[in-house]
């Protein structure tokens, strides 16, 4: 049996200090009521007079959210306001302050309690009142009370329901001499059942705590409190901080979970959020756990929690309401949806109350399934909202829903950090660069702690750090990854950096942008470790990110290497080793494609230069294989563009830039030399590989040395292939639609841009070749 499981067994056996609702009779000493409007209202209440009462009340409406809505077919009854009402007499203190006192008992509150009258109800024959909630209408609320005055009536049973407790209260109060009350939380589902005969007057009291008085109190639980803090202890126990060789790659993850998070019963809005406002059992087991912690070693939390799912959704027939609360829990309305297979969800935990009720900075953070206690905390709980969609296009009906609960929630002391690392790069990055901030400030009070708790927090990260996926690696910003090892450099702590740079190793590959990052982190380690560490990334990452190794290399050369070049051979060797070549022979895939790199004009820039000072027979073995593999280096297209950058850049001569500019000069040499001469007709070359109709009459045109233009009369879709394939073959036409008649017409008209383009060609020629010659 788990944790989880093992703590939600103590707190499940502790009894409520009350209950959901309470109720009873008292007696009662008619005091002086008066309406304003209607005068005194004698008791037991005449007919005559509820006809006065309801001539001077109005229909009563109801909340839905922050809307008030009046609906008789939800709500039948009438109500008169509370400054329209004046009740005195020596007697009726007391008889109101018993029954409160009887009714915060019953509810298990303790500390001051005042009530409040809120409104008078008036309920007629067929008056009723569908389930639903009430609103905490005023600060400290936290119950409904309603008095029953002495009246002739039958039905109107009031109905309170809380989980899976239901309870019947009969308020009807036909003797003088009695009142009828009954209290419930406010956040208890409750209806009222139609009145069958007669009528009712009822006065209906908020409950409010006055000052800070205690919540809700339960019974002294030594012995659970007890179980609850060596069962605790245990879990926390397990829970060790890393360690320069605990966080190392090969760690096997712990199964314990990182914290405890037990929902609590009752509903509570963040205003209402705090461990004095909690009731009834939810008050008992947050005293049980606040007792149990401090000789734990945990801390313990209260937050609310938010649960949402998504998934299919199943077409039953019948009436469609797209949206659901609590509200109608107890009404079946027919939807024509109901859920499939979740596919999607989460948790999180917001809106954070230390036990003395001070809010915690802790921002939002993640729930794992095995966090909660017990493990199916939620299996039968019915969501707070939910909506179905129809299905549309591609995509089938679905629902979406959501759980919102407080909770309480604990981890071991030591754990904070590991706690927070839950919330993923985007919260621990943020937080370990305030520690850092912190610890370099130079504050003598905090900065010992700050760095302490910094190498902490960089230990929890590396031990769950997960590789970036290759095609996040790019753009022009540091990556998570660069962002971690800058912040390893300015912690300056060697350990820490060789676990970041071993994780990064196993990744597919690296930003550009990193190298900065990466290069000031390996400069805190000896050279010969830093080179060692370049060469596994290299390995690891120059098919994917042919061009940011390059660059790296570049890099170092520059900073670090520059005075020893040769450190950097094993890198370079690797980066010789993926020049994309005969794909037969590179690495596959999982489905068994060839994996070759994607070099630039900008890596092979940096690769030549890297070689022709660190290694010279693998700059020439490298520039060999450039020139003998013109399907990935192009001399146009990649060659003589590096070969100018180097020369213009003042890149002295070296195995690799010597052999590429001489290929580069005999290239250019061979292409100048090729005749150049302007068009004497209108002939023009072209190579069209359709054989249609209009495409025969087209090779026709273009091979005739007398007609300049041609005129296609034809349907759009016949023009836009010809286009097409114009185009295509880079014939020497300017094209123009005549859009005179049905169908339009295709003008095409000889040009001679082949030959301009070979003009142009040749002054480049020349002027690259003057470049490469200096």
């Amino acid at each position: 049996m788990g944790i989880t499981q093992e703590i939600a067994g103590i707190l499940g056996s502790v009894d409520r200090p009350g209950d959901f609702f309470t109720a009873g009779r008292a007696d009662f000493l008619a005091p002086s009521i008066e309406v304003e409007g209607v005068g005194r209202i004698a008791l037991p209440l005449l007919p005559e007079q509820m006809k006065h009462l309801v001539e001077a009340a109005t229909r009563a409406p109801y909340g839905r959210g922050p809307e008030t809505i009046l609906d008789t077919s939800v709500r039948r009854t009438w109500q008169i306001e509370a400054d329209r009402i004046t009740i005195s007499g020596k007697d009726w203190p007391k008889t109101l302050s018993d029954i409160v006192k009887r009714a915060t008992a019953g509810l298990g509150v303790d500390g001051n309690v005042t009530a409040e009258l809120y409104k008078m109800l008036v309920y007629d024959k067929g008056s009723f009142f569908l389930s639903h909630r009430d609103t905490e209408k005023a600060p400290g609320m936290f119950a409904t009370m309603v008095i029953s005055l002495p009246s002739q009536s039958e039905g109107g049973e009031l109905v309170v329901r809380h989980k899976e407790h239901e309870a019947k209260l009969n308020l009807s109060c036909n003797d003088p001499a009695e009142i009828a009350f009954a209290a419930f939380y406010a956040d208890c589902v409750h209806e009222v059942l139609p009145v069958t005969s007669g009528c009712r007057l009822t006065l209906v009291f908020n409950l409010m705590r006055t000052g800070s008085g205690d919540a809700p109190a339960p019974p002294a639980y030594e012995a659970e409190a007890k179980q609850a803090a060596v069962l605790l202890r245990a879990w926390a126990d397990t829970k060790p901080m890393p360690s320069s060789e605990a966080a190392d790659i090969e760690l096997e993850i712990d199964s314990q979970p990182e914290k405890i998070v037990y929902p609590l019963q009752h509903a509570y809005t963040p205003a209402e959020l705090s461990f004095d406002a909690l009731k009834g059992t939810d008050a008992a087991v947050a005293k049980v756990l606040a007792a149990a912690v401090p000789d734990a070693g945990c801390d313990l939390h209260l937050a609310l929690l938010k649960i949402w799912e998504s998934g299919t959704a199943e077409y039953t027939g019948g009436y469609h309401r797209s949206w659901y609360s609590e509200e109608d829990e107890d009404e079946d309305d027919g939807d024509e949806f109901e859920e499939g297979e979740v596919l999607d969800g989460g948790a999180s935990l917001t809106e954070w109350r230390r036990p003395d009720n001070s809010q915690v900075p802790l921002g939002d953070l993640p729930v794992e399934d095995d966090e909660f206690a017990p493990p199916d905390a939620f299996e039968d709980m019915k969501p707070d909202e939910e909506h179905f969609h129809e299905a549309t296009g591609n995509a089938g009906a679905s629902f979406e829903r959501t759980y919102v609960r407080a909770a309480l929630v604990i981890w071991p002391s030591n754990r904070l950090l590991a706690v927070i690392n839950q919330a993923g790069l985007s919260g621990t990055l943020p937080y370990l660069e305030d520690l850092i901030n912190q610890w370099q400030a130079g504050d003598p009070e905090n900065g010992h702690t700050a760095k302490q708790q910094a190498k902490d927090l960089a230990g929890f990260m590396l031990e769950s750090w997960q590789s970036e996926p290759w095609f996040r690696a790019s753009g022009s910003k540091p990556t998570e990854t660069g962002r971690m090892l800058h912040l390893l450099a300015r912690l300056a702590e060697p350990a820490l950096i060789e676990q970041m740079l071993k994780r990064l190793a196993v990744q597919q590959a690296h930003a550009t942008a990193d190298n900065a990052d990466l290069l000031e982190a390996i400069a805190l380690l000896p050279d010969d470790t830093a080179a060692n560490w370049l060469a596994s990334i290299v390995a690891a990452h120059s098919i994917e990110a042919f061009d940011a190794c390059a660059a790296l290399l570049r890099d170092a050369l520059k900073d670090g290497f520059a005075n020893a070049p040769s450190l950097l051979q094993p890198a370079a060797q690797s980066l010789v080793a993926a020049l994309p070549g005969d794909p037969d022979k590179a690495p596959k895939d999982k489905r068994n494609r060839p994996r070759l790199a994607s070099p630039s004009t900008t890596s092979l820039v940096n690769i030549v230069s890297v070689l022709d000072r660190a290694d010279h027979d693998l700059a020439r073995r490298a520039a060999d294989h450039v020139l003998a593999w013109p399907k990935h280096f192009g001399f146009d297209a990649m060659v003589v563009s590096a070969v100018k950058r180097l020369v213009e850049s003042g890149q002295r001569g070296g195995p690799a830039l010597d052999r590429l500019r001489r290929a580069s000069i005999v290239h250019l040499e061979n292409r100048i030399g090729e005749p150049l001469e302007a068009p004497k007709d209108w002939a023009r070359p072209a190579k069209i590989s359709c054989e249609c109709q209009y495409s025969s009459e087209l090779s026709s045109f273009l091979a005739n040395p007398n007609e300049e233009c041609w005129t296609l009369r034809a349907r759009q879709d016949i023009r836009d292939r010809i286009e097409n394939i114009i185009r295509r073959a880079k014939a020497d036409l300017d094209l123009e639609t005549l859009r005179r008649g049905s169908p339009h017409s295709l003008i095409c008209t000889k040009n001679d841009a082949s030959y301009q383009r070979r003009v142009a060609q040749r002054n480049q020629d020349l002027a690259d070749l003057a470049i490469l010659q200096q």
